[in-house]
């Protein structure tokens, strides 16, 4: 089989029709579409059997285990294609993408995976602009670069459906990490750009359909961003740091992301108590390294005075010194 098609449904049943069209739409014969429903107390799987009853390539498998990781991960070991697309199903795909990110892979058989862009709106693509910006170029890059490049800025980080890949890049870099909440899918290919041929193609492949029901949305309202992207840092990242021969450039990346995010995550939690019990965790989840004496003070000084005048001094001063001094 060509390609697999993996689809997490949690609470889905609004867009499960239009995902299924979505997939047909791209007029790819040779395919299978694999919903994985996480939990969903909706009509959504009630909708997906009856797409099976209709159409043999689809199927319906359920992952207990709570989380698009745990989801995304089931699918894909039960995918048979040569190439799998991870789809959420609140979004929707541009006219012939997927079949423009198979020929790139198949022009290029040594490529493990490729990516293109997406467009965020708040409405469908029926209603949305798409940016006349496409060249439909493949830009080509060894490992690191692609790794190096999201990790440095998340503004370039595209979502799971703009990527293609290879079924065997996962048995190469591994499958999602399920201990991660938030930023699974941005763990999972910072790692794959840095140990994977990956292709750009500069071309729309779909549409983020931002709402704010959306599981993604309500944490970024919930959770500041220093809490959000700690789990990725030490679980994801570090451990990569940690067993691989990675480039001085991760690693100064990788330090100074970790200690900017200990200052905000204090600065930002209330209470006194609240604050030192934080800096001892902080401390727990890092103890596989050794945190320079500097930081631990400046941490102590936050957690008595969280004050966001201090953080930034910490944070646009003593951290880059630090982390210049500590990767040398």
């Amino acid at each position: 089989m060509k390609l697999s098609v993996v689809i997490p449904v949690y609470n889905g049943a609004d867009f499960i029709e239009k995902s299924y069209h979505s997939i047909l739409s791209q007029q790819i014969q040779d395919f299978e579409l694999i919903y994985v429903d996480n939990n969903s107390q909706d009509p959504s799987v009630e909708y997906i059997r009856k797409m099976v009853q209709l159409d043999s390539r689809v199927s319906l498998l359920a992952e207990s285990k709570q989380g698009a990781a745990a989801a995304r991960n089931t699918g894909i070991k039960h995918a048979q294609g040569d190439y799998i697309y991870i789809f959420d199903v609140d979004d929707e795909i541009y006219p012939g993408a997927l079949q423009k990110l198979i020929a790139v892979l198949e022009a290029y058989p040594k490529t493990d995976a490729v990516f293109g862009k997406m467009v965020k709106s708040y409405k469908g693509i029926s209603e949305t602009r798409k940016p006349d910006d496409e060249t439909h170029k493949v830009i080509r890059k060894e490992p690191p670069y692609w790794g190096l490049h999201w990790f440095s800025s998340l503004k370039t980080v595209v979502g799971p459906p703009a990527f293609l890949y290879r079924k065997r890049v996962f048995d190469k870099i591994g499958l999602y990490n399920e201990a991660i909440r938030n930023n699974e899918d941005t763990a999972l290919d910072i790692k794959l750009g840095m140990s994977s041929r990956v292709a750009f193609l500069d071309t729309y492949v779909y549409l983020y359909y931002k709402h704010a029901d959306s599981t993604i949305e309500q944490s970024k309202r919930k959770t500041p961003r220093a809490f959000m992207v700690w789990p990725r840092l030490v679980k994801e990242h570090l451990p990569f740091y940690l067993e691989q021969d990675t480039p001085l450039r991760f690693k100064s990346l990788l330090f100074s992301q970790l200690f900017q995010s200990m200052g905000r995550q204090v600065v930002f939690t209330k209470g006194l108590k609240n604050r030192q019990d934080l800096k001892q965790q902080l401390y727990h989840d890092l103890q596989a390294i050794r945190i320079p004496l500097v930081i631990r003070l400046y941490l102590s000084i936050l957690v008595i005075l969280p004050l966001e005048s201090l953080r930034k001094v910490y944070g646009y001063y003593m951290v880059p010194y630090v982390v210049k001094q500590f990767t040398n």
